[in-house]
């Protein structure tokens, strides 16, 4: 579970942002990965060396960090998110291929990869490995959906052995099905609009409606991924549009709030909630990530300044996690 849009301000600022709905206690937060960063990744035992860096919501865990989501300092974001039952990964690392396991995805784009268009060409050598999470005791089904400073969306799913693009006109991800099967349900809701609904007439008996927000009453209400992907895309579409960064901000807020999950809501079979967790927003131009705890009203702001970029060591940034009032 997760969903994830995609805005483009008035002032040409491009902005990611995403819920995290899970139901292990993740704990992770901001943190900074800086260039030089060294990682071993599991797929082949290879040492890894980022260039880049980058700010991130992650947590170490087992001598490694996983990483949900973040930008670098290229302005390339990515955020991945579940894809249960049609992700497919390969068995065993291959020669001369990029060898990552997909929990490690994140980290080598956002500290190899300078450009869309640089990693378009790369992603036929990337060779993903199913590995299990020690942790979670799973191996992680997962697409990512990626942005630049161009404006450009783009989704990766893993469902043959070779990676590409997926072009992402509607700028929001959820979770299974495929992003094509989502695109082509929004023909089910053409009837969905923020105007107000005519009176009808019955025979001789004019129906006038109860109240405003008539024209919404065929938006799905539920939180499956197509039901979240459809009142994403019609919030995202119909928002009044943003003129600058603090207005994506807060309008990513509003657009994912119809889509969070509160704790208790949907139960999994094992009896756990699925729940959001935290809503991360990343800017590609200010290299910014703001993040809100699911225990908070309170928002952090990180941003990738050349101070930080001069850092040598990992940096973790501490979150509210309770209400806080003026």
């Amino acid at each position: 579970m997760c969903t994830s849009i995609f805005i483009t301000t008035k002032d040409d600022k491009h902005v990611l942002s995403r819920t995290m709905d899970f139901s292990y206690p993740l704990n992770i937060g901001p943190m900074y990965f800086p260039r030089k960063h060294s990682w071993l990744s599991d797929s082949d035992q290879a040492q890894r060396v980022n260039t880049l860096g980058f700010l991130g919501t992650g947590r170490e865990t087992g001598g490694t960090y996983l990483v949900s989501d973040g930008v670098n300092e290229r302005g390339i974001s990515i955020a991945e998110l579940y894809l249960p039952g049609e992700a497919v990964y390969q068995s065993s690392a291959k020669p001369g291929k990029i060898n990552l396991c997909p929990q490690e995805f994140i980290m080598w784009v956002l500290g190899t990869i300078e450009s869309l268009e640089e990693l378009e060409e790369l992603l036929p050598f990337v060779n993903l490995v199913g590995k299990t999470i020690p942790e979670l005791g799973v191996v992680v089904p997962l697409h990512w959906i990626l942005t630049d400073t161009k404006g450009r969306s783009v989704v990766i799913e893993p469902t043959g052995a070779e990676l590409s693009f997926k072009e992402n006109p509607v700028n929001v991800l959820t979770n299974t099905p495929q992003l094509e099967w989502h695109i082509e349900n929004l023909r089910n809701y053409l009837n969905v609009q923020p105007e107000q609904l005519p009176k009808v007439k019955f025979g001789d008996y004019e129906a006038n409606p109860f109240s405003q927000a008539t024209g919404t009453s065929g938006l799905p209400g539920g939180y499956t991924p197509p039901e979240r992907f459809v009142r994403a895309a019609f919030f995202k579409e119909h928002i009044e549009e943003a003129e600058n960064e603090e207005e994506a901000v807060r309008n990513s807020l509003h657009i994912l709030g119809t889509v969070k999950i509160p704790k208790g809501i949907v139960i999994e079979t094992t009896g756990s909630p699925d729940y959001s967790q935290f809503i991360s927003i990343l800017c590609n131009e200010s290299r910014t990530i703001y993040y809100q705890d699911y225990s908070s009203n309170s928002i952090t702001k990180v941003s990738m300044t050349d101070e930080l970029l001069k850092q040598e060591d990992i940096k973790e940034f501490k979150v509210s996690k309770t209400l806080e009032y003026k």
